[in-house]
């Protein structure tokens, strides 16, 4: 509770001074890096979340993985987390303000399902059946073969469902309320 508290106040922060000054798309795009790199890289976030380990090393660290290849707000910032102690929430910050970000942009998260990857075409069908329900959409594509055919869009709390496995779970509720019924 208290790392999403202090996220959420680093990131608004942030966002608000790179909006000032004109480098809030640059700044999103390292944050969603520095999202990135903690994802992938385990033994970073557990370093960042040591305190056995000095500030100046952690600072280092940072400096060594993003130096020259962020933006200066956003170098800035790790300077910042690693003089307050902060370095800990570093993922947490990238997260929300990516969250943040998409919310002051207007720009809505979709969830697309499908059992093979999308072709561009698909993807362009995607985001016109979307294009009702908002008007920017990043598309986050998942392949599961369970559904075994079709597609399933995700939206906050909307689904549409076109996959194979729910109509043929229609089909079955359908025929066993009949049996049922008969």
């Amino acid at each position: 509770m208290k790392e999403t508290r202090v996220a959420y106040r680093y990131a608004k922060s942030l966002i608000d001074l790179a909006a000032e000054n004109g480098v809030l798309d640059r700044v999103n795009a390292d944050m969603a890096g520095i999202e990135s790199v903690f994802k992938q890289n385990h033994q970073l976030v557990a370093v960042m979340k040591n305190p056995i380990v000095q500030g100046d090393k952690k600072h280092a660290i940072l400096e060594a993985l993003f130096g020259g290849k962020v933006d200066n707000f956003t170098m800035s910032l790790l300077s910042l987390l690693t003089k307050k102690h902060r370095e800990a929430v570093v993922f947490e910050i990238s997260s929300e303000f990516q969250r943040q970000y998409r919310e002051k942009m207007g720009i809505k998260i979709v969830e697309v399902t499908t059992t093979q990857p999308i072709t561009e075409d698909q993807r362009a069908n995607f985001k016109a059946i979307m294009a009702s329900k908002a008007s920017k959409v990043e598309l986050i594509e998942k392949i599961d073969e369970k559904i075994l055919g079709g597609f399933v869009l995700k939206m906050d709390d909307q689904q549409i469902d076109e996959s194979v496995i729910a109509k043929l779970n229609k089909i079955k509720n359908k025929f066993t309320e009949q049996v049922i019924n008969y």
